[in-house]
C-alpha cells in the first residue's frame, strides 16, 4: 500500500477511534433520527423488495452496527457481515449483536475498505452496502468502487450514502470561507465538517464512476433536502427544536419523502443515495 494510502488510512483510523470513546447514538438528536428515518425509507422502497429471501448482506465501514443491527433483526432470515476500519465501533457492533439475539448471523471483521475484495474473496453478498459516507473517505473512490463488484452476488445490489460536494459548499459559505468553499466545490475538502473527507461526489460523477465500474444505477436520489442543521449554532439549534415537536417531524418527513422520488430534487440533498446493480453486457 502506498505510504499516502497508509496515511489516509491513519487519519481515518484515528478520528473514529476517538468517535468510538463514550459513543451513543442517542446524541444523534433529531435531525440524525430525521435522516435515518429517510434513510431507512430508502431501503424499505428501492433495495429490500429486490433482495431473495434470506438474503445475505455486507455492511462496509458499518460503524458501531446501526444498520447491521436494523437489517438483521427486521430480516431474521438475512445474514452478513459487518466491516469496519475501527476496532473500538466494530466492538461495540458485535456487544449490540449479541444483545440482539443475532450474533450467529452476522459476522464481524477489521479492515481497511481498499482491502476488502481481496480479504473477502470467495465470497459474494446480495446486498453491499457503503454507509456512513463511507467511499468519501478514499483517495481513489472509482477504484474501491470497482473492487468492491468482485463481491456481488450475480443479482446482488451495490448501496452508497455519499457526501454531496454541493451541499459541502453550501456550508462552507455558511462559514464565510470562500477558499475552503472552492475546496469543497472541487470535491476536495468538507471545509464544515472535522471528519477527514477525501472525496465529495456530484450525481454526475457517481454515474460516471458507476459506470467505469460497470454498474447500472438504478436509482440517484438524495436526502434530506429541505431542514439541515446548519453550520451556526443557532441554525443546528433551530432545526431541532422544530423536529422535536412530533407532528411538525412527521410533516417534514412526508415532505423529504415525495422530494425523495421527484428526480428533480436529488442534487439538492445532503446526502446522495445510489442503489446500483451490474450492468448488463453489451452485444455486439
Amino acid at each position: 500500500m502506498p505510504k499516502e494510502t497508509e496515511d489516509t488510512s491513519a487519519d481515518v483510523r484515528r478520528f473514529f477511534e476517538r468517535k468510538a470513546v463514550g459513543y451513543d447514538e442517542n446524541w444523534r438528536g433529531a435531525h440524525g433520527r430525521l435522516v435515518d428515518a429517510l434513510q431507512w425509507e430508502a431501503f424499505e422502497s428501492s433495495v429490500f423488495s429486490r433482495l431473495p429471501a434470506g438474503f445475505t448482506f455486507l455492511d462496509l465501514g458499518g460503524g458501531a452496527g446501526r444498520w447491521t443491527h436494523r437489517i438483521a433483526t427486521s430480516f431474521p432470515g438475512s445474514s452478513g457481515m459487518l466491516y469496519d476500519l475501527t476496532p473500538g465501533l466494530v466492538d461495540q457492533a458485535a456487544r449490540r449483536a449479541r444483545r440482539g439475539g443475532y450474533a450467529d448471523r452476522v459476522r464481524f471483521r477489521l479492515g481497511d475498505v481498499r482491502d476488502a475484495a481481496d480479504l473477502l474473496s470467495g465470497e459474494s453478498f446480495d446486498l453491499v452496502l457503503n454507509s456512513h459516507h463511507l467511499l468519501g473517505f478514499v483517495d481513489d473512490p472509482k477504484a474501491v468502487l470497482a473492487a468492491l463488484t468482485r463481491l456481488l452476488s450475480v443479482d446482488g445490489l451495490m448501496v452508497s450514502l455519499l457526501p454531496s460536494r454541493w451541499h459541502a459548499a453550501f456550508e462552507g459559505l455558511g462559514l464565510e470561507d470562500a477558499e475552503q468553499t472552492e475546496r469543497s466545490l472541487a470535491g476536495l475538502q468538507w471545509a464544515a465538517n472535522p471528519a477527514p473527507y477525501r472525496h465529495l461526489f456530484t450525481p454526475g460523477e457517481i454515474r460516471v464512476m458507476h459506470a467505469a465500474a460497470r454498474l447500472s444505477v438504478d436509482l440517484l436520489s438524495g436526502f434530506p433536502s429541505l431542514l439541515y442543521p446548519g453550520v451556526h449554532g443557532s441554525a443546528r439549534d433551530r432545526a431541532e427544536q422544530i423536529l422535536r415537536d412530533e407532528d411538525v417531524f412527521q410533516r417534514v418527513l412526508a415532505m423529504e419523502k415525495e422530494l425523495f422520488i421527484d428526480p428533480d430534487s436529488r442534487g439538492r440533498g445532503a446526502n446522495l443515495f445510489v442503489v446500483a446493480s451490474r450492468a448488463a453486457p453489451r452485444i455486439p
